[in-house]
């Protein structure tokens, strides 16, 4: 069985051994495994095997469950190595780490600290544009030399940055490039990510063999004052410092020289560089943290760089998916008007975005019946698609020529209970059509009441007769009916065109739509949608479309 390896922000790490079952995290003290973190929800996330792999989710907390970085929006797999942050705590799956990182308060303070210098002074062009001039005095050669060697290291890990990777092989890239020009023991590259925002430890470089099993303290206060006054700070022979002998902390960290440099992308701090020397004699110079400083600064514009680029291949991978799912979705719908004696009935929808929760549909039932029906999901995007999806899969297998039209609305109303979360419910109408006798048999559970408009002009409603689908179980529908008569018109509607708003935040609202109705009573139910869509087109002029709008048009000839 694969196990969770929990390293608490302090303290020691424990690990959970996964059995075949579904395991709680968070903060109360009924968690599977309860995480003692002020950033945790109670219940916070959720972890379970499905054919034969382990999914993570989070439970709709308040700060959010992070895995490898990134926000996790869904059920998503687990993998070796994975790394679950939630509020300060990460916990990796399957794999313990080699060496933990912890942020302490022990250990050198500002009042150990030997250099401080801001990111503005290092990164100031003199220095590392400083060219060997012949008139050069000898004075000066020992700082041209350190100049030209920073200048060298620069331009070659430039060189080797220029190529694209992904960010876990630049991560492990930048560390190894440092490494080779900038001698330590220990490397801890480090990124802001969570919420809220803290230090996660990305890469971990170990070139000591005898430390490889010793935990990483690095100093809180440090690291504060790095991150607060955007400045890079050197601790340089803190153990010969008669000053700081009576400090046990320090003592029992055994730092013999230490450099703590910030992640800065020229916007903002993204992250830290802290490295020391233990068994290394030899203490960081001020142009070690100068040189470690500017290599930080590369990277940290690199790792930006390569954070964007993956950023914008997952958008337009989700746009492709988006695209498909709009095509899949558009296949659902119905691809002609139904060809019906003496009815002209057609429909239009148009998405919000690429995919949305309305629906509309014509199911044939006999020769002689026609089922019309019409459905707003509630919410936007493709989680309303998706229920979408399953409640008209779900009237396809219950509709036909013995259906029962209450006996099955109250299986749809189960069926979404079941299958959705407490929050999404659908608005439904539904009627059947009697192309002989012009009868319209109806169930409506919570929709917008379809308008009736006879020769004369008058207006009747199909009113509401359940609540939405959804909503609660073993809910009771009573169908209705009425009958078309020659020159009657049915318009069926969702709240996307109602609701719809104007610059000056005003509703296109229901009388609207009746005045347009009447004033269009003789168009043919094409001309009638057409007429509609121009409407609210002009009505929401220079205003982004809020919902779904859909329309179904059934007129008596």
């Amino acid at each position: 069985m694969p196990r969770l390896f929990v390293y608490p922000k302090k303290g020691e790490f424990f690990q959970y051994s996964l059995k075949d079952k579904k395991i709680s995290l968070g903060r109360s003290g009924d968690n599977d495994i309860p995480i003692q973190d002020p950033f945790s929800s109670g219940n916070h996330a959720l972890i379970y095997p499905k054919d034969s792999r382990y999914m993570i989710r989070d439970n709709n907390s308040k700060n959010g469950t992070f895995l490898n970085g990134k926000r996790v929006q869904r059920e998503t797999e687990l993998n070796k190595g994975d790394e679950i942050l939630i509020g300060s705590t990460r916990i990796v799956f399957d794999k313990e780490l080699s060496t933990n990182v912890e942020m302490t308060d022990a250990g050198p303070s500002s009042a150990n600290i030997n250099t401080i210098m801001h990111l503005k002074e290092v990164l100031k062009k003199p220095d590392i544009s400083t060219t060997i001039r012949a008139t050069a005095k000898d004075m000066d050669i020992d700082k041209i030399k350190t100049e030209h060697r920073s200048f060298s290291v620069i331009s070659e890990v430039s060189k080797a940055l220029v190529l694209h990777m992904p960010l876990n092989e630049l991560l492990d890239h930048v560390m190894d490039l440092i490494g080779e020009n900038l001698p330590m023991d220990r490397g801890i590259l480090m990124l802001k990510e969570g919420n809220p925002a803290q230090l996660i430890p990305k890469v971990i470089r170990i070139n000591n063999k005898r430390l490889m099993d010793q935990r990483i303290l690095v100093s809180q206060s440090i690291v504060n004052m790095v991150m607060n006054k955007h400045s890079s700070v050197l601790i340089s022979d803190v153990q010969a410092d008669p000053r700081f002998k009576s400090r046990d902390s320090i003592v029992k960290m055994n730092i013999h020289s230490a450099v703590c440099v910030p992640l800065w992308n020229n916007k903002e701090i993204i992250g830290i560089i802290y490295s020391d020397r233990i068994s290394l004699l030899k203490p960081f110079s001020d142009e070690d943290m100068k040189l470690l400083t500017l290599l930080a600064n590369l990277a940290a514009v690199k790792i930006e760089n390569s954070r964007q680029i993956e950023v914008e291949r997952e958008r337009d991978k989700m746009e492709k998916e988006l695209s498909l799912a709009a095509q899949i979705q558009k296949d659902f719908l119905p691809k002609e008007t139904p060809e019906c004696k003496g009815f002209d009935i057609t429909g239009y929808m148009i998405p919000c975005y690429q995919v949305g929760g309305d629906y509309y549909d014509y199911i044939p039932i006999g020769s002689d019946r026609l089922g019309i029906t019409i459905a707003d999901v509630s919410g936007k995007g493709v989680s309303a698609s998706l229920l979408m999806a399953s409640l008209r899969a779900s009237l396809h297998s219950e509709v036909h020529i013995h259906y029962d039209i209450e006996k099955m609305t109250v299986k749809l109303n189960d069926f979404i209970h079941r299958s959705s979360s407490i929050n999404s419910f659908i608005t439904f109408f539904f009627c059947e059509l009697n192309m002989k006798s012009g009868e319209l048999k109806f169930v409506n559970a919570g929709h917008n009441p379809p308008i009736v408009m006879d020769k004369k002009g008058k207006i009747s409603r199909l009113e509401s007769s359940g609540l939405c689908l959804g909503m609660f179980p073993n809910v009771e529908y009573t169908a209705q009916s009425i009958t078309l008569n020659q020159g009657d018109t049915t318009l069926l509607f969702t709240d996307g065109i109602t609701e719809s708003r104007n610059k000056d935040n005003m509703e296109f609202e229901e009388e609207k739509l009746v005045k347009l109705l009447k004033k269009n009573s003789k168009l043919l139910a094409h001309e009638l949608i057409g007429a509609i869509q121009k409407e609210v087109e002009t009505f929401t002029a220079d205003t982004e479309q809020m919902d779904d709008q859909t329309v179904v048009v059934i007129k008596k000839a």
